[in-house]
């Protein structure tokens, strides 16, 4: 479902960005071959993710769009949660690509819930950067 996942983000996140959504941009966007492109993109086609007309382009279902928005919060919510900790970069960016696939949904609702809770409450956030430090 990983893999899926990413396909689903990338396309809603080009379509955000462009208006538009080609296989080459979803190529170059997640480093993959165009042909393991048009496999995938006939995957999620099937399975009622995306409609794609042939020389027309594609769009995400309802279904796709509901499950690429959920991706992209739980990236959002484990990516500010790491910066909280004091985890920045390529390092927050790569455990982030890492965890957020793997995290049950009750375990990433607790963590919107916590950064949610540190975001309007900045005194504790302090408290959990000075038991940080290095």
């Amino acid at each position: 479902m990983s893999r899926l996942e990413d396909y689903l983000e990338a396309i809603y996140n080009l379509n955000q960005e462009k208006g538009y959504i080609s296989a080459a941009d979803i190529s170059e966007r997640l480093g993959v071959r165009p042909p393991t492109v048009s496999g995938m993109v006939a995957r999620l086609a099937k399975e009622g993710y995306l409609v794609h007309e042939r020389y027309r382009g594609m769009r995400l279902t309802d279904q796709g769009t509901k499950v690429a928005r959920s991706v992209i919060r739980r990236h959002e919510t484990i990516f500010e949660f790491l910066s909280m900790l004091g985890v920045v970069g390529d390092v927050a960016y790569e455990d982030t690509e890492g965890m957020e696939h793997h995290l049950h949904p009750v375990t990433v609702g607790r963590l919107e819930r916590l950064v949610e809770f540190l975001r309007r409450n900045p005194r504790y956030l302090e408290g959990v950067r000075e038991a940080m430090k290095d």
